[in-house]
């Protein structure tokens, strides 16, 4: 009992410990700091949103308690990605802290209403470790959903360029090439980077620009990369056609070998299954004839 005590307490000593030195003032993020120098004067016509009372909380957990790198980072290229907001993201993860703090707590209470009574540590260590094991859930979740994403992009992208040069190869201009596949196609990869056309055109600055600003917010790297070596080898056709054809070649060996290595790392873990399977087979097969020959002996 002492010893479970004494646990006990080291482990809610330890979690109070890391609560607190992840809850001190962050600094100000630089980006945050810009937008309230540079305030942005918005169209007579376009309304104000007003945000409830949950996107609130979630906006002041995340200038408040987000950090730019650590336990409390908030994987902004993920969110933008996948087009979630950080404050529904930060209140996700305030929902499922709270609910870990309160399971073990009414656990508790429930075992001392039917006579078995557990010490106070208890539930408040368990709650604890429970309300930071469940606050990282969705952190789980968004770099899992935004890796597919992710590859999904990347596959969508190689595509556009095999048509932008297709584009260019049919006489078009750089930029009617680079927005003509964007125009005619619905997947959300196509959407992402009619967008940033868009804004490109609409800004009077060059597309490439545009691209690699959509890389450095979703994180992919292969935009921002291609970006750099078109502005580099300049705006001629000829070097242009060399920089995609030479990206489309290099992004399909990757892909190639992603798959490869995936379907590899598939079959090797596929080799455990199968083994037992193979085992229980023969159990089940010689199992009469051992017994038998051991009655029999």
């Amino acid at each position: 009992m002492i010893a479970l005590a004494a646990t006990t307490g080291v482990l809610a000593t330890l979690g109070l410990i890391t609560i607190a030195r992840e809850l001190r003032p962050a600094p100000p993020r630089l980006d945050a700091a810009l937008a309230r120098l540079q305030a942005v004067r918005l169209h007579p016509s376009e309304p104000v949103s007003r945000r409830g009372i949950g996107e609130r909380v979630g906006g002041w957990l995340a200038d408040h308690l987000a950090r730019p790198a650590g336990m409390l980072a908030v994987p902004r290229t993920d969110l933008a990605l996948l087009n979630r907001s950080v404050e529904r993201f930060m209140l996700d993860k305030l929902a499922l802290f709270l609910a870990g703090l309160l399971i073990p707590p009414i656990t508790a209470t429930l075992l001392l209403l039917v006579g078995a009574a557990l010490p106070w540590t208890v539930p408040i260590s368990a709650g604890l470790v429970l309300a930071v094991g469940l606050a990282f859930i969705p952190d789980l979740n968004l770099r899992s959903a935004a890796r597919q994403r992710r590859k999904d992009f990347r596959y969508s992208f190689a595509a556009y360029l095999q048509l932008v040069v297709l584009e260019r190869e049919a006489g078009a201009a750089l930029n009617t090439a680079l927005e003509g596949p964007v125009a005619i196609a619905h997947a959300w990869p196509f959407r992402r980077i009619a967008a940033a056309l868009k804004r490109a055109r609409q800004g009077q600055y060059p597309p490439w620009q545009a691209l690699a600003e959509l890389g450095n917010q979703i994180g992919v790297e292969d935009l921002v990369s291609l970006a750099h070596t078109a502005q580099i080898a300049g705006t001629e056709g000829a070097k242009i056609r060399d920089v995609l054809d030479a990206k489309i070649t290099a992004m399909r060996h990757e892909a190639s070998a992603a798959t490869r290595a995936e379907a590899n790392s598939r079959t090797t873990a596929m080799w455990v299954p199968t083994s037992l399977l193979m085992l229980g087979f023969v159990v089940l097969v010689g199992y009469p004839f051992f017994s038998r020959l051991l009655t029999t002996g």
